[in-house]
Formats: structure tokens, C-alpha cells, sequence
């Protein structure tokens, strides 16, 4: 027991002390972290719809993404400040994401003090789904020229203020009802969760926009509203949680703020899992939402249905990544996919500034594929490498927390990109001002630096290879395990009498 004692002690953690923590973490987050009593799904079929399921407002969230945030809402910029569209298509988000970064970890730690009959986290998640539909119904009215940009950039942020109270309640449900040697399968299902609601959202505009050469934004945004809407209903009527009879709220101020104290002996990986994401999703920020312009004023491509097969390619490669990433970050190290997943992303955003000097729309569509494979492989290890990380006592505000790392982004990498391409800008003949070549080729040089700097900080983490050994064995030796911890002595002798005089032998639990 002395032995067990001190290996549980490590401040270093692999594998094995992801899922038992060291002593530090465990009186963190009680004696017993509860994740390992959750139940492990070997059966593929049953497992894949419990997955699917969980995954569903996810994917209605990454409909409204889709269509909305790579498309709709540029689109809708240039109409209302078409000289200087880049500008505010940089400017736009930063309010919304400020109100989010501070919302997300907020409603995350609420959730976790929450009991309900209802579960902790479903209420916040139909609460906040309800104010983001509210708010996209008034991002529709916005289809004139020159209407209220301050009004477009309000009514955006209002969307933000119910994305972060429903995803900081969300970002807790996947850690409450999936067991941790199981994370990286739940993480490859919400990327192909994620990837296909880009795919519809994708659809939906190319489709739905713009229909015989008029533009109908209530089309568009009352069909991302019905996907996001019925997603919440069906997560919020399938999912299991732990209810309650009564509702109650066992947190305060001053623990919320105490509980914001990550001290690094327990939260060492986390920082990396943290700055890693940061730099990932700013390469991909840096160039997400002005795809758009990009095919437009330098491939020289204005059909909008034409120019959605840009995302639909890169999702449809990204797809069987996240599935096959997923499956493979629970058995491997799951630096590795992090390494191979940026060094792709790497590649193919470099690669797009030879499509900058270069218009080729096929090429244009080829790289798009690459990157989506890159993307899709990142996307599966993603929230696997946050719940590795993590004790469980306050998951849903970690969660929060790790959720900043990606909005923060997302606030910073439009404003660059925005900036550069405002710069770079150059007059046509007829007095038009168009984003340059060479704009570009900048954007995407610091958007694939952004890559490198992800693959270079994944490397300090302290995650060993996962051992390869099925989940059915890993469950029988746990159950092994603690059956000989509660086994009695036999009249007091030490338990090394029990096994021949041989000490007993220590099976780090999984």
C-alpha cells in the first residue's frame, strides 16, 4: 500500500494518472474521481448511437457555424459596408466573443452547483439555445445596404450571450456521462458532429441565400434555426442525468472565484491542452471566415453555390479523420495525432499562397481537402487531451475555461486578418478597392506559423502512449484491482501472506 501510496503522489502525469490522479487531485476532486464509474461502451453499434447522441446539439450549433459565421455574416458585411467589408468582418466578433469568454466559464461552474430534476446541465442548455434563436431571428433583418452596422455587431453579441451560457453547460455533459478511457471516441464523434453541421450549414447558404437572384437571409437563417432549435429539444428530452427532486445551488462568488486558481501540479497538461488550442484555432480563424473573399476577389469565383464547395470538400475529408482519429487517440499517444494533425494544416495553408499568385479554384479545392483532413484529425483529440487533464469536481467550469482557448481565437484572428487585407488592399480601374494577392499570401504565411507553434507546444505535455489492450481487459483488471484492495486478511496477517508470502503485486488502474 506504501508503494501505491507513492505513485499516486506523482506530480507527472501519464496515462495511467489521468484516470487515477495523484494525491494532490484527488483531494481536489474527492477521494474517488466518479468518472471512472461510469459505465465503458464495448459494443460498437450501441456505443456509436450513445455517441451520436450526445453529439447532437453540438451538431445543431455547428449548423448555425456553417452557415452563418463562414458565410452569412460576411456576406451580409459587404452588403452593409461593401467598400471596407474586411475591416468590420474583423471587427464584427470581438464584442460578442468578449461577452462569451466571460459567460461560458461562468455558466460552466453554475452547472456544476445546479441540481435539478431536470440534471445540472440541460436547463442552461435550453435557456441559452432559446436567447441564440432570438438573436439569429434579428441577425436576418440585416439585408440592406448601408443598414446599422453597430446594430448588426449588437445583435451578434447578443447571439454570443446564449452560445456561452448553452455551451458552457454543454462543455460539461460529455465528461459527466462518458467514462475517460473512452474521451478521445467521444471527441472523434463531436468533431463529426461538428464537421457535418459545417457540411449542412455549408448547403444551406449555397442554397437557400440567394434564389433566383434575389436575396432571402430568412430563408437561410430560418432553416439554421429549425436544425439548431429541434437538436436542443432532442438532447434536452434523450440525454440521462443524475436529477433530483428539488432544485437547488450549492455554489457562491467567492468559490467561483477560488475555483479559478489552477495551480500546475495538478493542471500542468492543461495549460499545454490550453495554448495548444489557442494557436490551432487561430490558424484556422485566420483564414475561416474570409474564404469567401478569397474566392471572390482573388480566384475570381462569385457564384455563392459554387464557392460553398470550398467547406464542402474540406468537411467531407475531415469526417472519416475525426472517426478514425477518435478511435485511434484511445489506444496510441495522443500527442502523435496532434503533431501529424498540425503538420498537415501546416502544409496546406502554406501551399495556399502558391493559389494566391497562382487563381486555380480546382487547386483551391484540393487544399481545402488536405486541410480538412488536418482539421478533422486535430478535431478527435481535442476535447480527448481537456478530459485527460482534468480532476472532476468543477469540470464544467474547467471546461469553460479550456472553451476560452477557442473563443480568444476566434476574436483575435479575424481582427489580423482584417487588418492585414485592409492594408494590402488595391484600386481596380473603376475605382474599386479589392484585397490583394499579396494580402493573402501574408495571412496564410502567419496562419500556418500559428500551426507550427500548436505542433511545438503539444510537446511538453506528459501524456504516455495509451496502453493497447481492450476496454473489456481494462475494465476486468479494475475490477481485479479493487476486488484485491477490499479483500479481508485472514486473522490480521499482512495481505503479502495471502499470496504465498509474495508482496502483492501493483496494477496501475486504467
Amino acid at each position: 500500500m506504501d508503494k501505491m501510496e507513492s505513485a499516486t503522489s506523482e506530480t507527472t502525469l501519464t496515462y495511467s494518472s489521468e484516470h487515477t490522479k495523484s494525491s494532490e487531485i484527488i483531494s481536489e476532486a474527492s477521494s474517488k474521481d466518479s468518472r471512472d464509474n461510469i459505465k465503458i461502451r464495448n459494443n460498437f453499434i450501441s456505443s456509436s448511437l450513445f455517441f451520436i447522441k450526445i453529439s447532437i446539439w453540438f451538431f445543431g450549433f455547428s449548423v448555425v457555424q456553417g452557415a452563418t459565421a463562414a458565410f452569412a455574416i460576411p456576406y451580409q458585411v459587404s452588403i452593409l459596408r461593401p467598400e471596407d467589408k474586411t475591416y468590420w468582418n474583423g471587427i464584427l466578433p470581438i464584442s460578442g466573443m468578449f461577452i462569451n469568454l466571460l459567460v461560458t466559464p461562468i455558466f460552466g461552474y453554475i452547472s456544476d452547483h445546479t441540481k435539478t430534476p431536470f440534471g445540472r446541465r440541460r436547463p442552461y442548455l435550453l435557456v441559452g439555445t432559446m436567447i441564440m434563436i432570438i438573436f439569429l431571428c434579428l441577425e436576418a433583418t440585416f439585408d440592406q445596404p448601408y443598414h446599422s452596422i453597430g446594430g448588426f455587431i449588437i445583435v451578434c453579441s447578443g447571439y454570443q450571450l446564449g452560445q456561452g451560457i448553452a455551451g458552457g453547460a454543454f462543455s460539461g455533459i460529455i465528461p459527466d456521462v462518458v467514462h475517460p478511457s473512452q474521451s478521445g471516441i467521444a471527441s472523434g464523434w463531436l468533431g463529426v458532429g461538428f464537421s457535418l453541421g459545417l457540411l449542412i450549414g455549408t448547403i444551406l447558404f449555397g442554397t437557400l441565400l440567394e434564389v433566383k437572384n434575389v436575396i432571402h437571409t430568412w430563408y437561410l437563417y430560418g432553416a439554421v434555426i429549425a436544425f439548431l432549435g429541434i437538436s436542443a429539444l432532442i438532447t434536452c428530452t434523450t440525454m440521462h442525468e443524475d436529477s433530483h427532486d428539488e432544485w437547488s445551488f450549492d455554489g457562491s462568488l467567492i468559490s467561483f472565484f477560488k475555483s479559478l486558481h489552477l495551480p500546475s501540479s495538478i493542471y500542468f497538461n492543461f495549460y499545454w491542452v490550453l495554448i495548444t488550442r489557442f494557436f490551432n484555432t487561430l490558424g484556422i480563424y485566420m483564414i475561416f471566415s474570409f474564404l469567401l473573399y478569397f474566392a471572390t476577389d482573388i480566384i475570381g469565383q462569385k457564384n455563392l453555390m459554387t464557392n460553398s464547395y470550398i467547406i464542402v470538400v474540406l468537411v467531407m475529408c475531415s469526417i472519416p479523420a475525426s472517426i478514425a482519429g477518435g478511435y485511434l487517440a484511445d489506444f496510441y499517444n495522443t500527442k502523435l495525432l496532434v503533431y501529424i494533425s498540425s503538420g498537415i494544416q501546416v502544409v496546406a495553408i502554406a501551399l495556399l499562397i502558391t493559389i494566391s499568385f497562382n487563381p486555380s479554384f480546382a487547386g483551391l479545392l484540393i487544399l481545402s481537402g488536405f486541410l480538412g483532413v488536418g482539421y478533422g484529425a486535430y478535431q478527435c483529440v481535442d476535447w480527448a487531451l481537456a478530459l485527460h487533464s482534468l480532476p472532476n469536481k468543477t469540470i464544467g467550469k474547467d471546461m469553460g475555461i479550456w472553451h476560452i482557448s477557442f473563443i480568444a481565437p476566434t476574436v483575435v484572428a479575424p481582427a489580423i486578418t482584417g487588418s492585414i487585407l485592409q492594408a494590402t488592399q488595391i484600386t481596380l480601374e473603376n475605382g474599386t478597392k479589392v484585397s490583394s494577392q499579396y494580402g493573402y499570401a501574408i495571412v496564410f504565411g502567419i496562419s500556418s506559423f500559428w500551426f507550427l507553434m500548436a505542433t511545438i507546444f503539444i510537446y511538453p505535455m506528459k501524456i504516455s502512449a495509451i496502453p493497447k489492450m481492450s476496454r473489456k481487459d481494462q475494465q476486468t483488471q479494475q475490477q481485479t484491482q479493487n476486488q484485491q484492495q477490499l479483500q479481508p486478511t485472514n486473522n490480521g496477517a499482512d495481505l503479502n501472506n495471502h499470496n504465498n508470502g509474495k508482496e502483492n503485486p501493483i496494477i496501475e488502474p486504467v
